[in-house]
C-alpha cells in the first residue's frame, strides 16, 4: 500500500510530468491575473451605523428627542454587544456592535425594523435615516489634496466637471469623494428695513420664486403618430433675471434684497502647504487590482495638473495604497528570495551534490505556483496577508522533499538500485511526512473555526490558506515528483557524508546513549531550563498590540477659543503653518494639510515626512513640540500620532472612557484627567477627540402667555428666528451646465447681534409684533456633541504614548496618573476599546493554542494508532515555547499580534522533527531491534534530514526576522524571531530529549501494564 504512489510515478513518467506541467502553466496564468490588493475582501465586521438627521436642534435636544427613543428600540436587538451614540447639531449617529456569532445581514434587517418603529416616537421633522454596513471596498485607495490658486473662478465647478469625470472614467474606479473645495451659491440678502418699510411678505416672495423657477414632467402628448414626453421649463436663465423678478406693485426683488453669486459663507479651513485646497478620496471596484488602479489614478492626476482649465492647480498625494502594496510586495519578494537562497546553501552544504540540491529546490517554485493557482481559482486575491503566508511557506515546502530525497540517497548508498531506492525510500517515510504536513495544516483549523474574535479569525484564515495549500503542494511534489526525479537526475554514486557530518552523527549517538543511562540527570537538566525560562523571559518579555509603523506622519491637534471670529481662527491656523514652514527643510516635511471645520473648535494639521528625512519621526515630533507657537491666547495644542481616516497613519495611543450623566460634569472631569495624564513621563499628550468641551450659547426662551395673547404660536416664532439666522433654500438656478443653489436670508448686518435679532418683527392679524416682546434671552454653555455608551453618557480621552512604550506600561502610567482622583457619585472611568480588544485577542490566542495542541495530538494518535507516541512527540511543543520566549527576551522583542501568530504556527512546525524520528523508531522496533538501540539508530539516521529541514526553515525566515518587512505598518520580525528561536531550540531538544522521554514513557507504560497484570492476577 505504501509503495503504490512512488511506483506509479516511476512507471508513468510522462503522465506525471504532463500533470505537473499543466499545474505549473495554470499557476503561471494565475500569477499574471490574480488581483493584487492591500487588504483581503470579504471581511464584514459586526458593526452597523445608523445616521438620523435632525438639523437645527441643539445636541441636548437631539439627545432627548432622538437618541433616547431610538436607544430604547435598538437596545432590544438580539446579539447586541455595545450601543453607542453621538448627538450633534446635525442629528444623531449610532454605532451598533454585535457579537461575532451574529449574522450581520440578519442584524441589518433587524436594525431597520427597530429604527422604523422608533420613527413613530420622533419629532415630525425627522423623516429619513441612513443605515450603513461596513464594506472594505469603501476604503479609499488614494487620498490626495489639490491646492487651488486664487485665479480659479469656480473651483467647485471644475472639480465636478473636470476632475471627477476624468477620474471616474478610469477602469476599476468605483467612486470619488470631494470635499473642502470652495463652492458658490446665489445669495438673496434681504434688507430688513426695506422689507418692513414696503410691508413685503417674504412668504409670498418665496412662493413666487418657487413658482417662477422650476422644471418638471408635464405628462405625455400624442403627435404625428408618436408619443412624446412633455416637460415644463421655467428656469431663470441668469442672476440678473432673478434680480429683476417682480414681487408686487412696481417693486422688483433687487429693491428689497441684494442678489449676488459669491462663495459660500462658512469658516471651514482646508489648506495644503498653506494654500486653499480640496481633498479627494478615490475608491476602487471590489474586483479591481489596487496597485494598477492606483497607478492609473496617479497618471491622471499628473495629466490634470497640465490641464489649462485648472490654471496651475497642483495635486499632492497624501496616501497611496497602491504604492504601499508594491513596496510591501517588493520587500516580501526580496525576503522570500533571500530566504530561498539561504535554504539552497544549507541543502548543498549537507548533500554536497548540485543535482540533488536543485531537485529539492524545485519544490519552492512548484509549490508557490500551485498555491497561487489554487488561490486564483478560489476567487481569492494576492494581498499582504496571503503574501506573508507564502513567505512563511518558503522555508517549509522543501522539508518533505528533503526527507524523501535524503532517504532515497541513503538507500542507494546501501546498494539499492535507483528504482528500488526511490520506491523503498519514499515508502519508508511517507507516513511520517504526511503526518508532519497534516499537523502543520491542522493548527490553522482552530483559528479558522474560532468565532469569538471574528477579526483575528478572518485575517489568520487568509494567512493560513496559502500555507495549507503550499504544504499540500509540497507533499505532492515529495511523494510523486521527487522519486521520479531522483531516478532520472540523481548521481550514479551518491556522495558520502563528510568528516564533520560523520563526527556529528557519532557524537550525537553517544549523547543519546548517555541520556538514556542517566535519566535523573536528564530530568534535572529539563527542570533547570524550565525554571530559568520562567525566571527570566516569561517575567521580562513585554506585550503590546502596536509597533512602529512604516507610515511616516504625525498630527498637530489644536483647539481654538469658541468666541474666535473668522479672522481669529485663520490667524491661529496660519501661526501653526508658519512654524512648520520655518522648519520644513530641517524636519524633512514632504507636505502638510490643515483642517478646521466650520462650527468646530478643534483643528488638525497632518504632517507627512519624506522617506529621506534626516531625522526620525520621534525626533521630528519632539522638535515640533518645542516649535509650536506659544503666543496664542486660549489656544491649546498637542502633537500625537496620525489617524487612519485623516492621514493614513497609525500610532501608539490608548483611550479611557469616563461615564456619567451630566455632560458638563464629564467635561470638567476630562480637563483634570488630561492634566494628570500629561504629567506622566511616558505620555506624549492627551486630548478629548470628541469635542464635548462645549460652545457658548445664546438661548431664546418663549414667553408663552405673551405669545398667546398676541395670537402667536411657538412654531411661528421659531420660523421667524430660523428665517432671520439660517434663511431658506430655494429652487436652484441653472447657469450654463451646472446647478447653483439659491439661499434667501437677511443680510448679515441685520442678524449679527442680539439687538438686531430682537428687533425682528412677526406679522400677525393685529399687526407687527417685535420678537423681544414674546421672548427673553439667557446665556449658557452647551455641548457641541453628546456621547452615550450603553444608555449612559460617556466621554473618551485619548493619550498618545511614546513609541517604545508598551500597552501594559501605558495602562500602568494611566493608573498612576488617576490614582487618588475622586469622582462624583455615579461617575466612573474604565479602560478603552484597545485594552479590552487586547484582552479578547489574548483569550482567543490561548484558545487557539490549546485547540491546536489538542488537534495535533488527536491527529497523531489516529495515524500512529497509539497513545504513547503522540505523548512523546507532543513534548516538543513546550520545548519550542522555551526557545520562543528566550528569543524574544534576548532580542528585546515584545510579544505582539504577529508574535502570537508565530506561536500558533510553531505548534504545527516543531512536532515534525519528532514525528520523523519516532516513526523510524517504531519501524525499527517492529523489525525486532531493542528499544534503546532503536532510539540511538533512529537518531543517527534521522539526524541529517532533521537538521536540514530545520535549518532550511530557519534560514528561510532569517530575512523576515532581521528585516523591516511589514503589513501596513505591522512588522513581521516578531513572527520570524519566534518561529526561528522556537524551532532552533525544539530541534536540539527534540534530538536529545524526545528519545529520552520516549524511553521514560515506555517504561511507565510497561510498569503500568505489569502492575495491572499483578493486580488482576492477585484478584480472586
Amino acid at each position: 500500500m505504501r509503495h503504490w504512489l512512488p511506483t506509479f510515478a516511476i512507471d508513468r513518467p510522462v503522465t506525471v510530468l504532463m500533470s505537473f506541467l499543466a499545474l505549473l502553466v495554470l499557476g503561471a496564468i494565475a500569477w499574471q491575473r490574480i488581483p493584487l490588493q492591500m487588504m483581503p475582501s470579504g471581511f464584514n465586521p459586526s458593526v452597523i451605523w445608523v445616521n438620523i438627521p435632525f438639523s437645527g436642534a441643539s445636541p441636548r435636544e437631539t439627545d432627548e428627542q432622538v437618541v433616547r427613543p431610538v436607544e430604547a428600540r435598538l437596545g432590544t436587538l438580539s446579539g447586541l454587544e455595545e450601543l453607542s451614540s453621538r448627538s450633534s447639531e446635525s442629528g444623531a449617529r449610532f454605532t451598533v456592535s454585535f457579537y461575532a456569532s451574529r449574522d450581520i445581514n440578519e442584524a441589518y434587517a433587524e436594525v431597520v425594523d427597530r429604527v422604523e418603529r422608533a420613527l413613530l416616537d420622533l419629532p415630525d421633522e425627522v423623516d429619513r435615516y441612513w443605515i450603513y454596513k461596513y464594506n472594505p471596498d469603501d476604503t479609499p485607495i488614494v487620498w490626495a489634496g489639490l491646492t487651488l490658486p486664487e485665479t480659479l473662478s469656480d473651483p467647485a465647478h471644475l472639480m465636478e466637471q473636470v476632475v471627477r469625470p476624468r477620474l471616474e472614467r478610469l477602469p476599476g474606479v468605483a467612486s470619488l469623494d470631494v470635499w473642502g473645495v470652495e463652492r458658490r451659491s446665489v445669495y438673496v440678502d434681504y434688507d430688513r428695513a426695506r422689507v418692513e418699510a414696503g410691508r413685503v411678505s417674504l412668504g409670498e416672495v418665496h412662493l413666487r420664486l418657487s413658482r417662477d423657477n422650476f422644471q418638471g414632467a408635464a405628462g405625455r402628448i400624442h403627435t404625428q403618430g408618436q408619443v412624446r414626453s412633455l416637460r415644463s421649463l421655467a428656469r431663470f436663465p441668469d442672476v440678473e433675471t432673478l434680480r429683476l423678478l417682480p414681487i408686487g406693485g412696481d417693486r422688483v426683488l433687487a429693491d428689497v434684497a441684494e442678489v449676488a453669486l459669491r462663495p459660500d459663507d462658512g469658516r471651514s479651513i482646508n489648506r495644503i502647504n498653506g494654500q486653499q485646497a480640496a481633498a479627494i478620496a478615490v475608491m476602487k471596484e471590489s474586483s479591481a487590482n489596487t496597485a494598477a488602479v492606483s497607478e492609473a489614478v496617479l497618471g491622471v492626476l499628473s495629466e490634470l495638473e497640465a490641464d489649462p482649465r485648472l490654471q496651475g492647480a497642483r495635486f499632492h498625494v497624501l496616501f497611496n495604497q497602491g504604492a504601499l502594496i508594491e513596496d510591501s510586495v517588493d520587500t516580501l519578494g526580496m525576503t522570500a528570495l533571500t530566504g530561498g537562497a539561504f535554504a539552497l546553501v544549507v541543502l548543498f552544504s549537507f548533500l554536497r551534490e548540485w543535482r540533488m540540491t536543485l531537485l529539492i529546490a524545485l519544490a519552492i517554485p512548484f509549490s508557490m505556483l500551485i498555491t497561487v493557482g489554487t488561490l486564483y481559482f478560489r476567487g481569492d486575491s494576492l494581498n499582504l496577508l496571503s503574501l506573508m503566508g507564502l513567505m512563511l511557506a518558503v522555508g517549509m515546502v522543501v522539508d518533505n522533499a528533503i526527507v524523501v530525497v535524503e532517504t532515497i540517497q541513503r538507500k542507494r548508498s546501501e546498494g539499492a538500485s535507483p528504482r528500488e531506492a526511490a520506491i523503498q525510500g519514499t515508502a519508508e517515510v511517507d507516513l511520517a511526512i504526511v503526518l508532519s504536513t497534516l499537523t502543520t495544516m491542522v493548527v490553522f483549523l482552530p483559528i479558522i473555526l474560532m468565532s469569538e474574535n471574528a477579526t483575528l479569525s478572518f485575517f489568520l484564515k487568509v494567512l493560513g490558506y496559502p500555507v495549507i495549500f503550499a504544504l499540500g503542494a509540497s507533499l505532492l511534489v515529495a511523494l510523486v515528483f521527487a522519486p521520479l526525479a531522483t531516478r532520472s537526475l540523481g548521481a550514479s554514486e551518491p556522495p558520502q557524508p563528510g568528516f564533520i557530518q560523520r563526527g556529528l552523527t557519532e557524537a550525537y549517538g553517544h549523547t543519546i546513549g548517555w541520556l538514556l543511562s542517566h535519566r535523573v540527570d536528564g530530568l534535572l537538566i529539563l527542570a533547570l531550563m524550565g525554571a530559568l525560562t520562567v525566571a527570566l523571559p516569561l517575567s521580562h518579555v513585554g506585550q503590546t498590540d502596536t509597533v512602529e509603523g512604516n507610515l511616516n506622519d504625525f498630527v498637530i491637534r489644536f483647539r481654538v477659543p469658541p468666541q474666535a471670529d473668522d479672522a481669529g481662527r485663520d490667524h491661529i491656523v496660519r501661526s501653526f503653518e508658519a512654524s512648520i514652514d520655518a522648519h520644513a527643510t530641517e524636519w524633512g516635511v514632504r507636505v502638510y494639510r490643515s483642517s478646521l471645520d466650520d462650527g468646530s473648535d478643534h483643528g488638525r494639521i497632518y504632517v507627512y515626512l519624506g522617506e529621506d528625512s534626516a531625522l526620525s519621526r520621534d525626533e521630528v515630533m519632539e522638535a515640533a513640540k518645542r516649535a509650536l507657537p506659544s503666543d496664542l491666547p486660549g489656544v491649546r495644542a498637542r502633537i500625537g500620532w496620525g489617524q487612519r481616516g485623516g492621514s493614513g497613519g497609525g500610532g501608539n495611543a490608548i483611550q479611557i472612557t469616563l461615564h456619567g450623566e451630566e455632560t458638563a460634569t464629564l467635561d470638567a472631569l476630562s480637563e483634570e484627567v488630561i492634566r494628570r495624564l500629561e504629567t506622566r513621563p511616558g505620555i506624549l499628550s492627551a486630548s478629548s477627540d470628541y469635542e464635548v468641551s462645549g460652545v457658548n450659547e445664546l438661548r431664546l426662551h418663549l414667553r408663552r402667555e405673551e405669545a398667546q395673547a398676541r395670537g402667536l404660536s411657538a412654531a411661528e416664532v421659531g420660523r421667524t428666528v430660523a428665517m432671520a439666522l439660517r434663511g431658506a433654500n430655494l429652487n436652484p438656478l441653472v447657469l450654463g451646465d451646472r446647478e447653483v443653489p439659491v439661499v434667501a436670508r437677511f443680510r448679515e448686518a441685520d442678524r449679527q447681534d442680539l439687538e438686531s435679532l430682537s428687533a425682528f418683527s412677526i406679522q400677525t392679524a393685529a399687526g407687527e409684533v417685535p420678537l423681544r416682546a414674546v421672548t427673553e434671552v439667557s446665556y449658557g454653555k452647551g455641548p457641541s456633541r453628546i456621547y452615550r455608551t450603553d444608555h449612559q453618557t460617556s466621554l473618551t480621552i485619548s493619550a498618545d504614548l511614546q513609541e517604545d512604550l508598551e500597552l501594559d506600561e501605558g495602562m500602568e502610567e494611566v493608573a498612576l496618573a488617576l490614582e487618588g482622583m475622586q469622582l462624583p457619585r455615579g461617575y466612573s472611568w474604565e479602560n478603552g476599546d484597545r485594552f479590552s480588544k487586547v484582552q479578547e485577542d489574548n483569550e482567543a490566542l490561548v484558545l487557539a493554542l490549546l485547540l491546536s495542541v489538542a488537534f495535533v495530538f488527536l491527529l497523531m494518535g489516529g495515524l500512529f494508532e497509539s497513545f504513547l507516541l503522540p505523548l512523546a512527540i507532543i513534548t516538543t511543543i513546550p520545548m519550542a515555547g522555551l526557545g520562543a520566549f528566550w528569543g524574544l527576551y534576548l532580542t528585546g522583542t515584545s510579544l505582539d499580534t504577529m508574535g502570537g501568530v508565530g506561536l500558533v504556527i510553531l505548534v504545527g512546525v516543531v512536532v515534525n522533527n519528532g514525528i520523523v524520528l519516532i516513526d523510524l523508531v517504531t519501524q525499527l522496533r517492529a523489525r525486532g531491534v531493542p528499544r534503546d538501540q532503536a532510539l540511538v539508530e533512529a537518531g543517527r539516521q534521522r539526524l541529517r534530514p532533521i537538521l536540514m529541514t530545520a535549518l532550511t526553515t530557519i534560514f528561510g525566515l532569517v530575512p523576515m526576522a532581521m528585516g523591516t518587512a511589514s503589513f501596513i505598518g505591522i512588522p513581521y520580525a516578531p513572527l520570524g524571531r519566534i518561529v526561528i528561536s522556537g524551532l532552533a531550540t525544539s530541534t536540539v531538544l527534540t534530538l536529545l530529549f524526545v528519545p529520552f522521554l520516549y524511553a521514560l514513557l515506555d517504561d511507565l507504560r510497561t510498569g503500568a501494564a505489569a502492575w495491572a497484570r499483578f493486580v488482576l492476577w492477585r484478584t480472586p
